[in-house]
């Protein structure tokens, strides 16, 4: 998948976000056109930021990668704007193609909101996969797993599922970014997280939602609607990465941190 980067500025200010304070540092706004020029006929694209959705630029730059042959072209959002009927529908006619990786990070305002740090934030993401589904495009639900969210894996997946999602993606909290400092507030241990992962896997595939941990999908073709973690900040030194529990394993086997 090639992924272009449109900068690190965002409307929300997730308290686990691996960017950091990168978004100071971007700049107002990039032009992705000499990375779209380069995309080849049958390949993938991520539009990645921040946050693609604050560009004004999206929407052309989808129907330039369409043109350009591009088998799918996803983005990766927290959806707030799509709950804008007519920007989601501008969206979804720029490409047959379109695909989108929304983030949610709670089943209810609170629990979102306290990630995000913007009041109103969940209202807009869940009514943005609302209006993603009205317009015909396909959407996935990326949560990142905390101390905070690790007991309702479960109830996310059924607000996800609700709103008309297709599969969900439960992502380790890194300990870098914003949640290099507070990593014990942040990161809940994989023995922790295993029966609630557990759960909600269950409960994803009851529904019949396709599932993503880590890099392993299921069924396979779930994994088309995720672009994967996107820039982030370097670990901090000795500090490392975080996986969670493979979701096949039995209860008595756990995750593991890997370099």
């Amino acid at each position: 998948m090639r992924a272009i980067l449109l900068g690190m500025r965002c409307n929300n200010a997730c308290v686990f976000c691996a960017q950091g304070d990168g978004d100071a540092r971007a700049p107002a706004e990039v032009d992705p056109a000499g990375a779209i020029a380069a995309v080849e006929p049958g390949e993938s694209v991520a539009f990645q930021g921040g946050e693609p959705t604050i560009f004004a630029g999206l929407a052309a730059w989808i129907r330039a990668a369409d043109a350009r042959g591009a088998a799918r072209i996803v983005v990766q959002t927290n959806g707030r704007r799509l709950a804008y009927r007519a920007y989601a529908r501008a969206l979804g006619e720029a490409s047959e193609r379109l695909v989108l990786d929304v983030s949610l990070h709670g089943s209810t305002a609170p629990m979102h909101e306290y990630h995000t740090g913007v009041p109103g934030s969940f209202a807009q993401t869940v009514q943005g996969l609302r209006n993603a589904r009205a317009e015909g495009i396909r959407a996935g639900v990326t949560t990142v797993v905390t101390r905070s969210s690790f007991r309702h894996l479960a109830e996310i997946v059924r607000v996800a599922h609700a709103a008309g999602a297709l599969a969900i993606h439960f992502a380790p909290a890194e300990p870098s970014g914003r949640a290099a400092t507070n990593r014990p507030r942040i990161v809940p241990e994989a023995e922790m997280v295993l029966p609630h992962l557990q759960r909600a896997v269950a409960e994803a595939q009851r529904l019949g939602l396709g599932v993503q941990v880590g890099d392993r999908a299921t069924p396979s073709s779930a994994g088309e609607l995720f672009a994967g973690i996107g820039a982030v900040e370097p670990l901090p030194a000795g500090k490392a990465r975080v996986s969670l529990p493979v979701f096949g394993r039995g209860p008595g086997d756990g995750g593991r941190e890997q370099e």
